[in-house]
């Protein structure tokens, strides 16, 4: 398998079939994922769907086929929604979430739901049920988080595609670690319903792919309706925020690759003014003050009865979760302050209106930077930096897409931001980083060697 559209004009021509796919992802699963631990549940339908499509006359539809996992905190009805989490391993949804729905109209064959940070907290994965998801470049460091598993699996080929959420980086920076494209949509674009919630006013349902293209087919998908006509990159200006570089080399010559292929392709780049530091995101975060009430209500309404704790507190009391996390449930569990709320609002509210501005004085179509400002150099949460908060407290999308390999092996990346609804420009100006940096980097599964 390559990309999502050369497999299906395979299958469509009989070059290719749904079943061996499947076939071929559920053998790469059986030898590898006990090293990576990228999923915490394989369908056991995933071969009988497959070989539906199979039978139906020619392509079924854009996704014919087309193996694809699912973040495990994504309801699929008949299969529980855990978050990874010990207490939630039987819980049972009441029913499919909509964009589910939607992958399976469009033709897929969903292989099974992918570990994560449990609860989608931190930005390496995580969790009671399935431990830490190892990235296959370097067994010894994470996968970045919280959609590890999803970007794992893709990255080490036990699908085509994955679905993940983002509500801080959460898809962004374990594409970046993977070496794939990842996207946030805009906020409010795709539906989150049948999602577990993190902090609802940034939770966001988006894609990991192997290309820029299917990124774009799947936002399609997901997002019906949205135009995706892509109008030629020569001529945009895209802004490079060097305040988001750090000091380690590889990234900067990553972002450099990037830069290089854009100013190839017609694209005026030039470096964009600092944002101050009254707009950097810091303090009070919207997952603090979020988190709780929503999670609260998702386990009143979203389960059948029995099948998973009531509410919060009955969660916590359970104590079957991981016990770094003890603290953080206990104080999410709090009754919150509305001001606290509004008051964190209202700074991302500040932050946007700044890189509107900023956008318009400069004439800038995006802005480009590092999604981390560090590789990853253990199983420990790294320390990545603020970068993928422009995306959330914005509400803007944003895409990253891969340039190269670093020294020690590791992918390195960068990331597009544009306004609201820009998905297009950001898809054609990653169409044309993908075109000047080469291949993307793909992993030797059971050869991966420690990060120096």
């Amino acid at each position: 398998m390559s990309d999502i559209r050369s497999f299906v004009a395979a299958c469509d021509a009989g070059a290719a079939s749904a079943g061996a796919a499947v076939d071929a992802c559920l053998s790469r699963i059986a030898a590898h994922d006990g090293a990576l631990a990228a999923m915490l549940r394989v369908l056991p339908d995933a071969g009988d769907t497959a070989q539906a499509r199979d039978r139906a006359a020619g392509a079924d539809g854009p996704l014919h086929g087309v193996p694809i996992v699912l973040k495990d905190n994504i309801d699929l009805h008949g299969t529980p929604t855990t978050s990874g989490c010990r207490a939630l391993a039987g819980a049972m949804p009441r029913r499919t979430a909509p964009i589910v729905k939607a992958l399976a109209a469009a033709g897929s064959v969903i292989v099974g739901k992918t570990n994560l940070s449990e609860f989608s907290f931190e930005i390496r994965s995580r969790s009671s049920l399935g431990g830490d998801t190892r990235n296959p470049f370097a067994p010894d460091v994470t996968s970045g988080g919280s959609s590890g598993g999803t970007a794992v699996a893709v990255a080490a080929g036990f699908a085509l595609a994955g679905i993940g959420t983002d509500t801080g980086g959460s898809i962004r920076v374990p594409a970046a670690y993977n070496g794939l494209v990842g996207l946030r949509p805009t906020w409010g674009v795709v539906s989150t319903a049948g999602v577990a919630p993190l902090a609802p006013s940034t939770d966001t349902v988006g894609a990991i792919t192997t290309c820029v293209d299917d990124a774009a087919l799947l936002f399609a998908i997901l997002a019906p309706g949205r135009s995706l006509r892509f109008r030629s990159v020569a001529g945009m200006r895209v802004g490079v925020l060097r305040q988001l570089a750090g000091a380690v080399p590889d990234i900067a010559r990553g972002m450099a690759a990037a830069a290089d292929a854009l100013r190839a392709a017609g694209v005026g780049v030039v470096d964009a003014p600092a944002l101050p530091d009254a707009m950097i995101p810091a303090g009070a975060h919207i997952v603090d003050e979020e988190f709780g009430p929503a999670f609260d209500r998702y386990l009143r309404d979203n389960f059948q009865p029995g099948t998973a704790p009531a509410s919060l507190t009955t969660l916590i009391d359970g104590g079957r979760f991981l016990p770094d996390y003890d603290g953080v449930l206990r104080n999410r569990a709090r009754p919150r302050d509305p001001a606290v709320r509004s008051a964190i609002l209202e700074r991302h509210d500040r932050l946007r209106e700044a890189l509107d501005r900023m956008m318009t004085e400069q004439r800038f179509d995006a802005l480009l930077y590092p999604p981390s400002v560090v590789l990853p150099v253990s199983m420990d949460n790294p320390k990545g930096g603020w970068a993928p908060e422009l995306a959330a407290c914005s509400g803007w999308p944003a895409l990253v897409v891969p340039t190269g390999r670093a020294e020690n092996g590791l992918p390195l990346s960068i990331e597009l931001l544009g306004r609201s609804h820009a998905e297009p420009t950001l898809f054609a100006l990653g169409r044309a980083i993908e075109a000047g940096t080469g291949p993307r980097p793909i992993p030797q599964l059971g050869q991966a060697r420690p990060v120096a």
